[in-house]
């Protein structure tokens, strides 16, 4: 068993069904002590979005998660290249609705104590991924009307 320095580590991803689309949100979360079983788990349906809209939307709910612990630290994994290195400055942003998501976190990690990040293969992003695709198929969406969540809650 390793100890890391971040008592969390949160696994996390998007969904789009169509980009966009039926959308959804995962979050894993672990303890380091053991991440063989996720100590909470998000799956939710979005509204209508773009996969990497998703992949913000989860890291933005995951650091949501982190706030409301009572750890204040985390490690979160992602397998989102464009993600990861917007949120890390590797990219510049050039979209102003992903302007708006990246404000959003910015403002939540000033509330958080020590956060990091690491990009991770998709296929150590398994279970994160199922609670995504689970929610962005939950949604029934009908040629008729269909009603997007608003994503700046």
């Amino acid at each position: 068993m390793r100890h890391s320095v971040y008592p969390l580590i949160i696994y996390i991803d998007g969904s789009s069904r169509g980009n966009p689309g039926p959308a959804g949100i995962g979050v894993a979360v672990f303890s380091s002590d053991d991440e063989t079983k996720p100590i909470h788990e998000i799956s939710r349906y979005i509204g209508i979005t773009t996969n990497n809209m998703a992949e913000y939307e989860a890291l933005i709910h995951a650091l949501k998660y982190v706030i409301t612990s009572h750890y204040q630290t985390a490690l979160i994994k992602l397998d989102s290249e464009l993600v990861y290195k917007q949120i890390t400055g590797a990219y510049k942003i050039r979209t102003a609705h992903m302007a708006i998501q990246h404000k959003r976190i910015q403002a939540l990690k000033s509330n958080i104590q020590a956060l990091s990040f690491r990009l991770i293969p998709r296929s150590q992003n398994k279970l994160a991924n199922r609670l995504a695709q689970k929610a962005s198929k939950s949604a029934k969406v009908t040629k008729q009307t269909f009603t997007q969540k608003n994503l700046l809650e």
